[in-house]
């Protein structure tokens, strides 16, 4: 993810613009604080598309350009 321009952090804050996770609705401590602070939650596989430059619907949210 690095490579691609993000920032990884070890734990989900108040100042995370975006939450990958194996399931976008995954029941997973960090997703359930995600879903709290209203960060937004993409799948691995919508990440995947969102850096093939499939850029529509859902994967326009909020930090990622």
């Amino acid at each position: 993810m690095t490579q691609v321009g993000f920032v990884v952090h070890p734990a989900v804050t108040k100042k995370v613009d975006l939450v990958i996770a194996e399931d976008e609705d995954s029941l997973s401590g960090k997703a359930r604080k995600a879903r709290k602070y209203g960060i937004p939650i993409l799948s691995e596989v919508q990440m995947e598309n969102y850096l093939a430059g499939n850029r529509t619907g859902s994967m326009a949210v909020r930090g990622v350009k």
